[in-house]
């Protein structure tokens, strides 16, 4: 009977100390460290504000009509990878003696405006050397015409501008 009591108390010492040493979790200390990833992706966002509109409706005698501007839209960009440029176009070119021009004001802290650029199907670029960046600045819209280009009925253009790679 010594025996039978002897091994059954050795069984129970080991499975105490196996519950004890193993399987039981491990107990939280009074700091912990956890593993947090992150990522950021590339960001090349560009909206614009509004439409713009004009409308030349006079002219100096003997001169070609009066140029028009609108300065009452915005764009705002959003670029945080590399160097990137702003370029402009429209959906369909201007009529013969008329031109559509845009100035593009550079971001604050990062750019360089082209100035005024005519607009036409061919992407220009209207602002260059941008590096990440967040910003909101003015658009400047000109219509010009020549006499010779006679009258146009109200009709729209599509201006597309575009992040690009570039210096």
């Amino acid at each position: 009977m010594k025996r039978n009591t002897l091994v059954k108390q050795s069984v129970a010492g080991l499975m105490l100390a196996a519950f004890i040493g193993g399987a039981l979790p491990a107990m939280a200390g009074d700091t912990v460290n956890q593993t947090v990833n992150i990522t950021v992706d590339e960001i090349q966002e560009i909206s614009t504000s509004g439409a713009a509109s004009l409308h030349i409706t006079t002219a100096v005698p003997g001169a070609a009509p009066t140029t028009v501007t609108d300065t009452t839209t915005t764009y705002s960009i959003t670029s945080n990878d590399g160097t990137k440029k702003i370029t402009a176009a429209i959906n369909t070119d201007m009529p013969s003696g008329m031109v559509l021009s845009v100035t593009v004001v550079a971001p604050s802290a990062s750019g360089t405006s082209a100035g005024k650029k005519s607009l036409s199907t061919v992407a220009a670029d209207v602002v260059t050397s941008i590096t990440k960046v967040s910003d909101t600045q003015m658009l400047t819209y000109e219509l010009s015409a020549t006499a010779a280009a006679g009258k146009l009925a109200a009709t729209t253009r599509t201006v597309t501008f575009t992040i690009a790679a570039g210096s």
